[in-house]
């Protein structure tokens, strides 16, 4: 089996474990399996295990079997015997990818501040905001898992850029099918799903320019966390 098509087993095998999952959660037996997770402290523990062992046990196990690459992860390259490296990448390449990372993550909070100022308030589920460490989990979780499902394209096309876009086309069509599996609302949290897009944009943006894994955590988490303060205004109750 070429490495191309072993790749794409792979990430349609994590497709697929993850829409019978949730569909087993959220549509199966009216939903009670959902409420009874999000209801008890033994059912969050599960949901973040499962969460951790689909978005990054999926991409080890893929990794240690040879069929994904750590430079299609993102996660640079052996380095040469006397050539100085910090986690596969050199000296060069990490002031050059930081600098990418810093000017796109920049852009982006620039676009979410103006879109914050010049826009009504915007719907919100929730006005929680997650603190610093959820938001580099999550921020990790999802760049792994982004990697993991444009890797095969990169390797089919023979191209990273049309690679990068048709990852991004299925990643959006996962969480498109993910929201309707959920049932949830159409115009539900629209600020995370902004902030979301303009991570999932940067993202790709990064894999082409620099590739790095770690900048690309680092610049989604900054994007989610300034992000979520610049859209997620709420109303302030009215004086009595």
């Amino acid at each position: 089996m070429s490495p191309e098509l072993q790749l794409l087993l792979w990430v349609a095998g994590s497709l697929g474990i993850g829409l019978a999952t949730v569909t087993y959660v959220y549509r199966s037996g009216g939903g009670w399996r959902h409420r009874a997770l999000a209801e008890s402290e033994l059912g969050g523990l599960l949901i973040e295990v499962a969460l951790f062992l689909y978005h990054i046990g999926l991409p080890f196990l893929a990794l240690i079997s040879g069929a994904l690459s750590v430079d299609l992860l993102g996660l640079g390259v052996i380095a040469v015997e006397g050539a100085p490296s910090l986690a596969g990448f050199t000296p060069f390449d990490w002031m050059r990818s930081s600098i990418a990372a810093g000017l796109a993550a920049g852009f982006v909070l620039i676009v979410l501040w103006l879109a914050g100022r010049t826009s009504n308030p915007l719907p919100t589920v929730s006005a929680d905001r997650p603190g610093v460490l959820p938001t580099l989990r999550d921020a990790a979780y999802a760049e792994v898992h982004w990697a993991f499902y444009r890797a095969p394209f990169v390797l089919l096309l023979q191209d990273v850029y049309w690679g990068t876009v048709a990852g991004v086309i299925l990643v959006a069509a996962e969480w498109l099918l993910m929201r309707w599996l959920r049932r949830a609302p159409t115009h539900a949290d629209r600020p995370h799903t902004l902030t979301m897009t303009c991570c999932a944009l940067t993202s790709g943006l990064l894999y082409l320019v620099a590739r790095n894994l770690w900048l690309m955590i680092a610049a989604h988490a900054a994007i989610r966390w300034a992000g979520a303060r610049l859209l997620m205004r709420t109303t302030q109750p009215a004086m009595s």
